[in-house]
């Protein structure tokens, strides 16, 4: 009985992640050394919305042909509040697990976390070298 409410939770949980725009914020067990601050007060820095840079991350991992991206959920991973804008946005990509997706739903692993610029400069964490790197070219994408 006591495992009904951790999966409906969880159930929930996937559901508002496979969202086009999710703002549900998670604290990550493993977090990238320079995610510390992302936020710049700067008026030269143009700064975008957690939605705006969301459709910039899912663009470029569209274009990086990220085949299960359907089964990806993005969580912030900063802590600024709701409705804010910055020059940068870091999200880890977490699996959806359910019946479409596959997995066991009970668990919703990070995959892989980023860093969206606002000008549009999407990069992926490199774990090994705790830095950020630039999704530039295809055999460059997450995963490979």
């Amino acid at each position: 009985m006591s495992l009904i409410a951790p999966v409906f939770f969880f159930l929930c949980l996937s559901v508002l992640l496979s969202g086009c725009s999710p703002t549900t914020q998670v604290q990550s067990q493993q977090l990238p050394s320079s995610s510390r601050s992302v936020a710049t007060s700067s008026s030269a820095i143009a700064e975008i919305s957690e939605d705006q840079a969301v459709t910039l991350l899912r663009a470029a991992l569209k274009a990086h042909q990220v085949a299960d991206l359907e089964c990806l959920g993005f969580v912030l991973e900063s802590d600024l509040p709701a409705g804010s804008k910055a020059a940068a946005w870091e999200f880890a990509a977490r699996e959806i697990h359910n019946a479409k997706c596959g997995g066991d739903p009970s668990t919703s692993p990070v995959r892989d976390r980023y860093k969206v610029q606002s000008n549009g400069e999407v990069s992926v964490y490199d774990f090994l070298n705790d830095e950020y790197k630039a999704m530039r070219a295809v055999g460059n994408a997450p995963g490979e």
